[in-house]
């Protein structure tokens, strides 16, 4: 550990937002609509990658005549129909491990595949904005995960080489993308099992952020 600078990189959704549930079921629901089968099986695919990427996979998975702008922009109105009130649920232990980390000197920054003004409404409506010191969005990037521009672009943004840094995901996308960065990565799963592909890659496993926060705690 004594190489290891202390700045961490958090992924968004799936990590410290519990949103990637709830995109997955709306998905779902109009798949079923528009006679569309195995969207969840496309969505899987498609997590911790930005929006061009997405569309991607579900032009080749259903062809390129399928109604992505059509999805996409129907799936936004009921997710934010769902989280006007109250935002994005949080993920447990998120806020404790960003207090934590921030308490104890930690440079924190995010690397989300999710557009600048989603990232930033969601972060301050949760109260969780003001942690982080750099935040990359995925417009900021050419690439999306898992090619490793993001974390690369965080890093950069931080000062720090990459080699040193921690990087939290919780897709397989997000753990090659980290990895391919350089980065030690600390996954912690979220709707998919991770595979033996991201478990090999990976340099710690958790099941949540509290068993995260207990890790750094004992360091």
């Amino acid at each position: 550990m004594a190489s290891l600078s202390k700045t961490i990189v958090f992924d968004m959704d799936g990590v410290l937002l519990d949103s990637e549930r709830l995109v997955m079921n709306i998905w779902i629901l109009l798949g079923e609509k528009y006679n569309y089968s195995g969207i969840e099986q496309a969505m899987i695919e498609c997590l911790g990658t930005n929006r061009e990427e997405t569309r991607q996979i579900m032009e080749r998975i259903y062809g390129e005549d399928f109604p992505y702008e059509d999805f996409r922009s129907e799936a936004k109105e009921m997710f934010m129909e769902r989280t006007k009130k109250d935002g994005v649920p949080l993920k447990p232990g998120a806020r404790e491990l960003l207090q934590f980390l921030k308490i104890n000197g930690w440079r924190i920054g995010l690397a989300s595949s999710t557009s600048g003004d989603t990232v930033k409404n969601e972060l301050q409506t949760v109260g969780l904005y003001d942690f982080f010191e750099v935040v990359v969005s995925g417009e900021m990037v050419r690439e999306s995960k898992p090619h490793p521009e993001i974390y690369f672009k965080a890093c950069e943004l931080l000062d720090v080489d990459p080699k040193q840094a921690i990087a939290v995901e919780d897709s397989k996308n997000g753990v090659r993308s980290a990895a391919m960065a350089g980065m030690k990565v600390i996954l912690v799963p979220d709707i998919v099992e991770p595979d033996e592909d991201s478990q090999r890659l990976a340099w710690k496993m958790f099941p949540d952020l509290f068993d995260v926060r207990r890790f750094f705690t004992g360091m």
